[in-house]
């Protein structure tokens, strides 16, 4: 842990307060150069019949559309930056997928090497990418060990650091340039945002970016059903575990309960959470495809299927929608056509 998360770190009573806040605005600001120097913006694109559909602006925030796949290279590359500039050229991070496709594409423009700890039933197309970007694959079954854990003990084995995939003062504010990049591409308010959400570093980032040019701005954690940890933490004001019973095709999203850090920040940001069915899941990657053929992974059209399933809490509003991951097996992704009707 930095000495910045040493002093940032969130209390067990309550939020984080207004001078972490502003503290979180100028990291996100700061960590723009280093997320551009290998990662350029991603567009906000349009479809005309989601306009239609709330009689205001849906702006698709195309995450997808990243080097690799997904918006974790943000995450990655303010993190690893700054420890290559220290002069560190070897870490370590545990996955689900698509961080560890960041981490690993940061170790190639860096020229680091790392070890990522990944679950046995990754989707493939996810370890491919991984693997052929030079990172070392580390297995753990998801269901009888800790990822955590694992990772520990291969630093203690071997020192190096932890590139955390949403916990972290840093990562965060690597994913907060998501919302930076809005903010220069719009340069009018946004309603609201809906973010898919498993720890809760995207929306934490991007919320408080977004809130910091406008505080009426409202942030929704969009969530798949039965994995809906921060829909019930809001509700209870405090962290509580997911009931684990919906499917997993969202594998990015199975975070068992929010980050301690990121629930602090979303709390700050009086975040609401909403969450989704496979069926709109699936309609909302079909909406992409024939719309924009765009392929998204399940985890990264969650946000969408909530604004489908649920048009009249956003009637008239100008909405950012985060588009947040395309690394999908053809099956998988022919399954979610198939699903939608």
């Amino acid at each position: 842990m930095t000495m910045i998360e040493d002093s940032l770190a969130p209390s067990p009573t309550g939020p984080l307060n207004d001078a972490q806040q502003s503290r979180l605005v100028a990291d996100i600001a700061a960590a723009l150069p280093r997320v551009h120097r290998y990662a350029p913006a991603t567009p906000l694109l349009r479809i005309p019949s989601l306009d239609s559909m709330i009689g205001g602006q849906v702006l698709l925030k195309a995450e997808c559309a990243q080097a690799t796949g997904s918006f974790k290279i943000r995450g990655a590359l303010n993190v690893m930056t700054q420890l290559s500039s220290k002069g560190v050229d070897r870490v370590i991070a545990f996955s689900s997928g698509n961080h560890g496709i960041g981490v690993a594409y940061a170790a190639r423009c860096l020229g680091m090497s790392a070890q990522i700890v990944v679950p046995d039933d990754a989707p493939a197309a996810k370890i491919d990418r991984i693997r052929r970007l030079g990172g070392e694959l580390i297995w753990y079954d998801r269901m009888s060990e800790d990822r955590e854990q694992v990772a520990k003990a291969l630093q203690s084995e071997r020192p190096a650091p932890l590139v955390k995939p949403y916990d972290s003062w840093d990562t965060i504010a690597g994913q907060g340039t998501c919302g930076a990049e809005v903010v220069r591409q719009v340069q009018t308010p946004i309603d609201a945002a809906l973010i898919c959400t498993g720890g809760g570093g995207l929306a934490a980032g991007v919320g408080t970016y977004l809130k910091s040019h406008c505080v009426d701005t409202r942030i929704f954690t969009a969530e798949p059903e039965g994995w809906h940890d921060h829909y019930l933490s809001f509700q209870r004001g405090e962290r509580v575990e997911a009931p684990g019973n919906g499917a997993k095709w969202c594998d990015g999203l199975l975070a068992p309960t929010p980050g301690e850090l990121t629930f602090s920040i979303n709390q700050a940001n009086r975040a609401e959470g909403l969450y989704v069915t496979s069926e709109w899941v699936a309609k909302a990657m079909k909406i992409v495809w024939q719309h924009l053929g765009l392929r998204l992974e399940p985890s990264g059209a969650v946000a969408l299927g909530v604004l489908l399933e649920k048009p009249e809490r956003f009637l008239g509003q100008r909405i950012l929608v985060t588009l947040t991951g395309g690394n999908v097996d053809d099956h998988r992704f022919s399954e979610c056509l198939a699903l939608a009707r």
